[in-house]
């Protein structure tokens, strides 16, 4: 069996950091209970390396960041995911006297500070983002003058307004499905400045699968979490070029029924996926 190994796939370097951060305040307060609010990253393997060493996930759909907060002992230390916060619930943190690891991203943090930049100066944001993800939540907790959208439907439903306008995203989206809403958005409102701020781990992983011949790659692999956002995103961009694509969690994932039908797969990664995944993936086509 043929076997491509897309690159680039696999950790950015804000992940990297996130980590980085994490296992460093484990060394740092081995006295303390160490609480983490959300998943780190979206990596189910990585959050529990991290409960393995003692940290107390918590992480509730049904509960917002601050209801999560509300369940931390005082004085104790509180990592942030590196999807961002909401600064209300960083500010709670403070008033409890909690040890605070901010893993978020330098990119969200990127968009966080332009947002507030357009904030300052009384325009309207409009943030293309998906319902409910961590990243969203919290950037779109910033203002009152924030409007999300998430699909063309959201857009027919913004009202008109006096204000500027500014438009940006979350940073893990489709390029193409971005490009559609923004698209639609500057033909209701022309005169409205767009900051597409899709990452450029996000954008390069997603150009490299656009790269692909489908006459060459019969089947993509995404290696990848299921709530991670930009992996699941690689998986749809495979399929608008006419690649089959599937997202596994691990080489235990794959049908070997199925594979037998193809005779050349490529291998990709989200973000969030440790190399051990994506190489034990790798090892087994090869070895097929």
């Amino acid at each position: 069996m043929k076997v491509i190994r897309v690159t680039p796939r696999g950790f950015c370097l804000g992940v990297v950091k996130s980590i980085k951060l994490a296992k460093q305040a484990i060394k740092d307060y081995p006295e303390n209970k160490i609480y983490m609010i959300g998943k780190i990253v979206h990596n189910d393997k990585i959050v529990q390396e991290f409960r393995d060493l003692g940290v107390i996930l918590l992480d509730d759909s049904k509960k917002t960041r601050m209801d999560l907060l509300n369940e931390v002992e005082a004085n104790q230390v509180v990592i942030f995911s590196a999807h961002g916060t909401d600064p209300k619930v960083i500010e709670e943190a403070k008033n409890k006297n909690l040890i605070i690891i901010d893993t978020k991203c330098e990119w969200v943090l990127k968009t966080e500070d332009l947002i507030n930049e357009f904030l300052s100066k009384n325009w309207k944001i409009i943030f293309i983002g998906k319902q409910n993800h961590p990243e969203t939540i919290a950037l779109t907790s910033l203002s009152k003058k924030i409007s999300l959208v998430t699909c063309d439907e959201d857009i027919d439903n913004l009202p008109t307004t006096s204000l500027k306008i500014m438009v940006t995203n979350q940073t893990t989206l489709s390029k193409i499905d971005t490009k559609k809403l923004y698209d639609k958005i500057k033909s209701k409102f022309p005169e409205a400045v767009f900051k597409n701020d899709l990452c450029d781990a996000t954008l390069e992983r997603q150009e490299a699968v656009l790269r692909l011949n489908p006459n060459d790659v019969e089947l993509l692999f995404v290696v990848g979490d299921k709530s991670s956002n930009n992996s699941n995103k690689l998986v749809e961009i495979a399929k608008t070029i006419g690649i089959d694509a599937i997202l596994i969690q691990s080489k235990e994932d794959i049908n070997k029924d199925i594979l037998k039908k193809y005779k050349s797969v490529a291998v990709t990664a989200g973000a969030s996926t440790p190399s051990i995944l994506q190489l034990s993936v790798i090892k087994f086509l090869e070895e097929f």
